[in-house]
């Protein structure tokens, strides 16, 4: 699905079980609906508000989560 970052935070500290750093953040679709996402490391440098790219469904322990992938 397609969608705007709109904020964006970068997680140095965390929980033993989480590798860091990774980021989090709330995207908008283009229906204007909001969600919590997971950012991944490689892409930590690139992140800015408003940028735009793709949300996709995928497993991190043992559960499914929406991970950020900004437009290339």
């Amino acid at each position: 699905m397609h969608a705007k970052l709109i904020v964006f935070s970068i997680i140095y500290v965390a929980p033993p079980i989480f590798k860091v750093p990774y980021g989090v953040g709330i995207v908008e679709d283009e229906q204007g609906k909001r969600m919590l996402v997971r950012i991944k490391e490689e892409y930590l440098n690139a992140l800015d508000t408003g940028l735009e790219g793709e949300v996709r469904e995928e497993p991190l322990e043992g559960r499914q989560l929406n991970f950020f992938y900004p437009a290339k």
